[in-house]
This record gives C-alpha cells, structure tokens and sequence, in this order.
C-alpha cells in the first residue's frame, strides 16, 4: 500500500547545471529499485505532482533519494528547496525490478544495466539492494561531466557495480558516443535491465531481439497521477493500452510497441 506523507527535505545536491539529488524523511513503506514516488512541494505554484524513480533508500536513516534532472517548471521549483524545507510524497508505486530478475531475489546469473540520463537512477537502486549479484552497469548521457566528483553523484551506488562503463555524445570525459554502441554482446548476459529514453530503448531493443536476450525496460512517461487513474500515461503494448504507472514502469520490451 503506498502512503501520501508530508516529508522533510535533509539534504539537497547540486551537482551541475543539469542535475540534483533530493533526499527527504520517509515513513512509509519501503520502496523497492523500480518503483516510483510523486513529489510536490508542499508550497507550490504547479497543480501536479512529479514523479520520480527511487535513486536510493537508506532503511535504518529512512531516507529516500531522488536524483533529478531539470526540465521544467516543476523540476526547477524541486531544485529551488532547502534542507528543511517539506514536500508531499505519495508512493512508492509500481512494479520493482526483481520482479523481472530470473529466478527473483535467488538471481546468480549476469545481467546489464542500462541507464540514459536520470534512467540510471533506478537502476543505481537495484545496485544498492542487490550488492552481491553481478551488474554491467551501462551509462549514458548527452554530455559528459566537467568534474569527477559530477560522475560520482550522479552515479551513486552505481559505481558498485562488478563492471561500469559511461558514455557522452559529446565525447567528454568519457566513451566517445551513445551508450547502446558500447554494448557489443548483449547475448552474454541473462537479462538487460533499462531506463531511459524511448530512443534509446527502441535502439537498444532492435540490437537485443535477433539475439533472443531478455530485455525488461522501465517507461518514462507523464504522470499526472501515479495511480492508474488519469490514464494520461497510457502506452501500447501487444496485449493492448496498458498504463505505464499502474501496470509499469517495467514491462518485458518484447510487449512494447515502439512507434516507427
């Protein structure tokens, strides 16, 4: 069951000009890598709540850490608290990826993470929950990071991974490219994981199907309401519409339809 509380903002990040990481007081149910909150300052000038994936869950501090990328009003209204200050945080919602791990919390076997941009928050999550499985951990971005320490915040647990690679379209301080080039055996691993951008999932997707992997990915979509109600996250599937918050964010990328 999720719960709707009034959380404290303990800590904010500002690690560039494009992202910052949020922690806030949270003493609700534990949230699980994959699963999403929709956040709202309580003094606010938007109507909607955002929603954000889980970046990390601290269980004995009970803290929740959402990393952020500015990209609008309601991003930069986020970005604009201070340690104190409270927002509403309704969730945890939707499925959680060991739900789509072989074998589920048992899984011994190889899987690649791939995250674009804020998509390797989730996947950073599954990281901090699951130290003891083997992660290729895949991350791209459009831009690379001025500064080392830019790297490491925003990869946050990620930098655990058994292996880590990173990429930057504009080549800087990293893989010269997009990240989905990097991965040249995608048949190696037992499962991909994803989050990130519909083009990068529809190319990453077009590499994996020919070599039969399991592929699961985790839709970023707007939400309006987080619970299935709106309808306004509605995604096409081979079994039909089906709603990115009540029914995903993960889905098996098999059922995904990708618009040409």
């Amino acid at each position: 069951m999720s719960g709707n509380i009034i959380c404290e903002l303990v800590n904010k990040t500002i690690v560039n000009e494009e992202y910052f990481i949020l922690q806030f007081t949270w003493s609700g149910i534990a949230p699980k890598a994959g699963q999403f909150f929709m956040l709202k300052p309580l003094r606010s000038s938007v109507f909607l709540s955002r929603p954000f994936a889980v970046f990390d869950y601290l269980p004995d501090k009970k803290i929740v850490k959402f990393l952020i990328c500015r990209a609008g009003k309601g991003t930069v209204e986020l970005a604009g608290l201070h340690s104190g200050d409270k927002a509403r945080l309704t969730g945890p919602f939707g499925n959680c990826w060991e739900d789509f791990l072989p074998n589920g919390a048992s899984f011994k076997g190889k899987a690649a993470l791939v995250g674009g941009s804020a998509g390797v928050a989730p996947l950073a999550a599954l990281v901090s929950q699951k130290p003891g499985c083997y992660f290729h951990f895949f991350a791209g971005f459009k831009k690379g990071f001025r500064e080392k320490e830019h790297e490491n915040a925003i990869m946050g647990a990620a930098l655990k991974a058994h292996k880590f690679s990173i990429s930057a379209e504009d080549g800087g301080n990293a893989l010269n490219g997009k990240i989905v080039d990097f991965i040249f055996e995608p048949e190696s691993f037992d499962v991909i994981l994803a989050c990130g951008p519909m083009g990068m999932l529809k190319a990453l997707w077009k590499k994996c199907e020919p070599k039969n992997v399991s592929c699961f990915f985790s839709l970023e979509s707007r939400f309006a309401c987080g619970a299935g109600v709106c309808l306004g996250c509605t995604i096409h599937t081979v079994n039909g519409n089906r709603r990115c918050c009540k029914d995903g964010p993960i889905f098996p990328a098999a059922d995904i339809i990708f618009n040409e």
